[in-house]
């Protein structure tokens, strides 16, 4: 009685393990959520890897990566990014010239796009962000910001030449837009990897 009591539960088992293999249980990736423009996007965004026009800062290294929800790269996608200096100013805007970190790309056959540039410094409204809009077949499929950790954003403006300013006075915490996120912040937030001269930030968009 013992063997014939054991044996239905070890098949039973067997097979649940199998299931958790099957391919019917393809990847699927979490949608990037949208977020508000802002007041700041041009057009005619340049085409460039690098976006910095010669202003100091920590060189950045932005790698972005467009999937869509099976995780699967988009090829081809073009994407905008724009964000301040390190002085916390937007270029084209309010009385500033020239084009400064503002930058498009066309993903490769792996999706990914990089740009060269440097950490954005800080502004009174906002927490540290930097925003992003993605095209497909000349689509506009996606307008989005990135973010850092509050603890990332706290380390780089803590060095040169970011701490003659101070740290940013509104934090993740405190940003009323990165608070609309909610548990999606996560979705959003850029792996960082961070010393006194170089920056390296990594965020994936994920197209419905």
């Amino acid at each position: 009685m013992k063997r014939s009591l054991i044996f239905p539960l070890v098949v039973v088992l067997l097979f649940s393990s199998g299931l958790a293999a099957s391919p019917a249980q393809a990847k699927k990736c979490s949608k990037t959520p949208a977020m508000t423009e802002g007041p700041y996007y041009l057009t005619g965004m340049p085409v460039r890897s690098n976006i910095t026009e010669g202003l100091p800062g920590i060189k950045t290294r932005l790698t972005l990566t467009v999937l869509d929800k099976n995780c699967n790269a988009i090829p081809n996608a073009q994407v905008d990014i724009w964000h301040t200096n390190a002085s916390g100013e937007y270029s084209g805007v309010e009385g500033n010239s020239g084009t400064y970190m503002r930058g498009s790309q066309i993903a490769g056959e792996n999706g990914k796009v990089t740009f060269t540039t440097v950490f954005p410094g800080w502004y009174p409204a906002r927490t540290m962000h930097i925003h992003a809009k993605v095209w497909v077949d000349g689509v506009e499929s996606l307008t989005t910001q990135f973010y850092t950790s509050d603890k990332v954003t706290s380390r780089v403006y803590a060095m040169a030449p970011y701490q003659s300013r101070g740290q940013q006075r509104v934090n993740n915490g405190k940003d009323g837009i990165y608070r609309s996120l909610g548990a999606k912040s996560k979705l959003l937030t850029l792996k960082a990897k961070i010393n006194s001269k170089n920056i390296a930030l990594d965020g994936t968009f994920v197209l419905s």
